[in-house]
C-alpha cells in the first residue's frame, strides 16, 4: 500500500503519493503547505478519508480533555 501526504493552499488539499518528490517540490515552489499527517491507503480517496478520521479523533479527544478537565 503506497503512503500519501497531503498539502494545503487556502482551502484547497491535495492528496500526493509520498515517492513523487518532483511534485511535492513543485507545490512547496508554489506556496503550498505540506501536512505533518501522512496515510497509508489503497487510493488518494482513501488517503483522505483517513485524514478526515485522523482529525476528527483529534477534535474529540481535545473536546473530551477541555471538559474532563473543567468538570474535575
Amino acid at each position: 500500500m503506497p503512503e500519501y501526504c497531503f498539502y494545503r493552499k487556502s482551502k484547497t488539499l491535495v492528496v500526493l503519493e509520498r515517492d513523487a518528490v518532483r511534485k511535492a517540490a513543485q507545490l512547496t515552489e508554489d506556496g503550498w503547505e505540506k501536512l505533518f499527517e501522512e496515510v497509508r491507503a489503497s487510493d488518494p480517496e482513501s488517503a483522505l478519508k483517513r485524514l478526515a478520521a485522523i482529525r476528527e479523533d483529534e477534535v474529540t479527544t481535545e473536546r473530551t480533555y477541555i471538559a474532563g478537565s473543567a468538570f474535575s
